[in-house]
């Protein structure tokens, strides 16, 4: 669907948005608003925003966008869409906010409900990653050749099974869940960590899964989940074990987990969930 050029103007834009976005980092006097949500947004994620939504509405007029930080396209609108984009100019404000190096850029393009290509960036550790469907997942740092997603069979972390947690965003119904898991033998270790990060941590083959359970949305997962799949991991319904989808009436996801590659699901009920199985 995407030529080899698509992909690099892509992927150089996605560059361009982390340095702009680096640009602010650190900033004493960064302008933060609290959104009606009580999330706080920044004037980093505006410029990323109107940067990323410009060269893609430039490039690729026939291909409408859905971005966090721009109105959304009503349900009639949309619901015959066969392909669209979806971005987080910045995923993780809090995190950028509190200089902790763990947000990301998040772009995905969605063709009838499935993330076909993704990109996230890591731009404070300089890490771009990038999946195509059928071409697998792919690490990009300046300077470095390309590598293949994971970089270590998750077996070698047999004495450890490492589950990870949001840092800014769990909640009760997250720490429930984890007491399952660790009932049922599952886990040894949590770890904490910020934004898509966490999901770019489980396609490397460095933690072995992500349970999310309360609010998330559309333009949080969707680069993660194909980066995942693509490395041979999976994102799952926890309802049903079904992958999750896009374009739905409400962008709000369902519960789901991220399993990191050679990790199969595990016999579970949903212990202490929300119910949100959107």
């Amino acid at each position: 669907m995407l030529s080899s050029h698509q992909i690099q103007v892509l992927t150089n834009g996605i560059q361009e948005a982390s340095d702009i976005v680096m640009g602010f980092y650190g900033k004493n006097n960064l302008a933060i608003i609290q959104k009606q949500d009580g999330s706080p947004v920044t004037e980093a994620d505006f410029a990323s925003n109107s940067f990323l939504t410009d060269l893609l509405n430039r490039e690729f007029p026939g291909i409408p966008v859905i971005s966090e930080e721009n109105p959304k396209p009503s349900w009639e609108e949309r619901k015959n869409w066969d392909n669209f984009w979806i971005l987080d100019p910045l995923d993780g404000t809090r995190e950028f906010v509190a200089r902790n190096d763990e947000f990301a850029i998040n772009l995905a393009l969605i063709h009838k409900s499935v993330p076909v290509f993704g990109l996230i960036s890591v731009p404070a550790k300089g890490l771009i990653y990038s999946a195509v469907r059928g071409g697998g997942s792919w690490l990009h740092r300046p300077g470095h050749p390309s590598r293949r997603l994971p970089f270590q069979n998750i077996n070698i972390l047999d004495n450890e099974r490492i589950v990870l947690i949001s840092r800014s965003h769990s909640g009760s119904a997250e720490e429930a869940y984890i007491g399952f898991l660790r009932d049922k033998g599952f886990i040894t270790r949590i770890q904490s960590a910020g934004s898509s990060y966490k999901h770019v941590l489980l396609a490397e083959g460095s933690a072995h899964l992500y349970p999310k359970l309360g609010i998330c949305w559309e333009w949080d997962t969707a680069p993660g989940q194909i980066i995942l799949e693509e490395a041979g991991g999976k994102v799952t319904r926890i309802s049903d074990m079904q992958p999750l989808s896009y374009n739905k009436k409400s962008f709000q996801n369902p519960d789901f987990i991220m399993w990191a590659p050679g990790i199969s699901p595990v016999d579970q009920q949903n212990p202490g969930g929300t119910g949100n199985a959107r």
